[in-house]
């Protein structure tokens, strides 16, 4: 099943040593049962974690590392207490070793040569080796004899104790880091579906910048063919039959990462999402941008909306723009709070986004959905906001939903965004 390479490699050497190491101190931690010699030890509860989460891993390497390691260590310790005679040293060393290559052997033959593995099967693997091991080794130090009925009993059990007690770690740990795995992949998920929402918007408002290109591009050769008909200087002639041609190299250029902006980014042949699914993403963009700046704010999220939406990514982009307005409200204000609720009244969706922010002053409340018009700049490097702004929200908002959106603002109160989207539109395709 797997094709053996070279054995000595760092990553494999290092992990087979450390687990050498570990059973071998942990098989210190015993107690003498039954017959002189035997003894039930910590070491096979920490053996089938070691095998479980080192599968890639032929097991021979590892039990014969283990199987020298660790009897090894037990026969010096044995033989600094002076509490044993040599022969009886090298009787428990010889059985030591007996009982982990047969635990290797077993579990090499029913389990990791097998084509399909399930956490099942491994249990009642484990519990097999555990028990047969152990009846080879006690078989060892009685000369294959007393055997009774209370022998094979509690042999059974101190197997099938210690095998659920170390499968259920080893099972509960693995689920433990599949289930942080996925978190993780979520998260990224939703920076995905946020960057893809911004991208998006920015190709939105590109196309519709095409048509102002192409009309500096038409005047620029009108204006040449003006100039033809005078008697003004060849140089001013073709400087303007230049700038035609140069904005028609840059429109053509501009074009070409429009389209492929919106190839990649193409959402026709994507599944659409849930209003719901769209404030969740949000929501937890959000919260994650909040704890990495260390923010005190909180967010509220409250819906009763139940529609599917094709053009998700432009709902993204009002949504978490709006929002990330309040972030930058709260910053400066402790107990900061963000709340959206979103309601279904019929031929519409309502979306209310409020915070206990700064507010806005009333002079300037009336501009803030102006083209161009931002409060938001780097005061060290004069460099301007990157995000779509309220003017291109209030865009989106209106062609892409025929819908509308207003600001309520109190000073030192907070403000309050209200975003009126029409049913019908949330439901149908992209609209340009």
């Amino acid at each position: 099943m797997f094709t053996q390479t070279k054995f000595i490699d760092y990553g494999r050497s290092q992990r087979i040593f450390i687990a050498a190491i570990c059973i071998s101190l942990a098989s210190q931690a015993n107690f003498q049962t039954y017959t002189h010699g035997f003894i039930i030890a910590l070491a096979p509860l920490i053996l089938p974690i070691f095998l479980y989460f080192n599968a890639d891993l032929n097991p021979f390497y590892l039990i014969v590392s283990i199987s020298i390691a660790s009897p090894f260590f037990r026969g010096i310790l044995l033989f600094i207490s002076h509490h044993n005679s040599n022969s009886q040293i090298f009787t428990f060393i010889v059985t030591d070793i007996a009982y982990y290559i047969c635990y290797g052997a077993l579990y090499y033959l029913l389990y990791w040569r097998r084509s399909h593995w399930n956490n099942s099967s491994f249990l009642l693997t484990i519990i097999i080796c555990d028990y047969l091991a152990n009846l080879l080794e006690i078989s060892l130090l009685t000369n294959f004899s007393h055997y009774n009925y209370f022998l094979f009993q509690f042999i059974f059990i101190v197997a099938l104790v210690r095998s659920i007690c170390s499968c259920v770690f080893a099972f509960i740990y693995h689920y433990f880091n599949l289930m942080m795995r996925d978190d993780t992949h979520e998260q990224r998920y939703y920076y995905f579906i946020w960057i893809a929402a911004s991208v998006k918007s920015e190709v939105y408002f590109m196309k519709k910048n095409i048509t102002e290109i192409e009309n500096v591009m038409r005047n620029a050769y009108l204006l040449n063919q003006n100039l033809e008909m005078t008697n003004i200087n060849h140089q001013s002639k073709d400087m303007a039959l230049a700038i035609a041609r140069d904005v028609h190299e840059i429109k053509k250029d501009y074009l070409n990462v429009v389209r492929g902006l919106g190839d990649y980014f193409n959402d026709s042949n994507n599944s659409t999402m849930k209003f719901s699914d769209i404030l969740r993403v949000v929501a937890s963009y959000i919260r994650i941008n909040i704890k990495e700046h260390h923010y005190n704010i909180v967010t509220n999220v409250q819906s009763n909306v139940e529609i599917i939406v094709p053009n998700h990514y432009y709902l993204v982009s009002i949504i978490s723009n709006i929002m990330f307005n309040s972030i930058d409200a709260l910053q400066d204000i402790n107990n900061g709070i963000i709340c959206l609720t979103a309601e279904d009244v019929g031929e519409d969706i309502i979306i209310n986004i409020s915070d206990n922010g700064s507010g806005i002053d009333a002079s300037i409340l009336n501009l803030i959905f102006q083209p161009g018009y931002t409060t938001k700049f780097n005061m060290n490097t004069g460099d301007v906001y990157r995000g779509i702004g309220l003017s291109h929200v209030r865009i989106i908002v209106e062609e892409q939903f025929k819908g509308d959106i207003s600001v309520t603002s109190t000073i030192n109160k907070g403000t309050n965004f209200q975003i009126t989207l029409n049913k019908q539109r949330l439901s149908q395709e992209e609209l340009l």
